[in-house]
């Protein structure tokens, strides 16, 4: 299996630096354009479809669990929970996606440390999505996640 992994990657190579032509692995034999451009079209079908197995087998999905690490303790976060289990809508979180787009900003690039602007600190945000909707969950007499300090923030012992 390496020396196939060591092979793509030498013909790899070989497609992307030579000037007009390439040469056939271990042979050093030029190769002619048309054999070339079959060659590229052959790797390129084949990238293509080990990239859709990865995207089927969920290779790029999101994690399934979140940490944050935060003074006071780690939280954290269920992602799988929150999205297939209690079917929450992605934009109650990601507010700055589009609905149907599936990864953008996180959170850490728009809330700093501390409030810029409108712009609420990491914390406040956090706090205002992660608690407000478990508060609200349980003003609703429905189930709720953890409200306390010391339930999402776990100190390491």
């Amino acid at each position: 299996m390496f020396s196939t992994i060591e092979n793509c990657l030498t013909l790899f190579y070989g497609l992307f630096t030579s000037k007009n032509h390439s040469y056939h692995l271990k042979t050093q034999k030029k190769e002619e354009p048309k054999e070339m451009k079959k060659r590229s079209i052959s790797v390129l079908v084949l990238v293509g479809f080990v990239l859709a197995g990865l995207m089927v087998t969920g290779a790029f999905a999101a994690k399934d669990e979140i940490a944050f690490d935060a003074p006071n303790g780690k939280v954290t976060f269920t992602h799988k929970k929150h999205s297939e289990t209690l079917k929450i809508d992605c934009l109650k979180c990601h507010h700055t996606w589009k609905q149907g787009q599936t990864s953008g900003k996180k959170c850490l690039e728009c809330h700093k440390a501390s409030a810029e602007g409108k712009t609420l600190s990491v914390k406040d945000a956090f706090h205002k999505t992660c608690k407000g909707c478990h508060d609200e969950a349980k003003k609703a007499n429905k189930p709720a996640g953890p409200t306390g300090c010391t339930q999402c923030h776990v100190k390491a012992k």
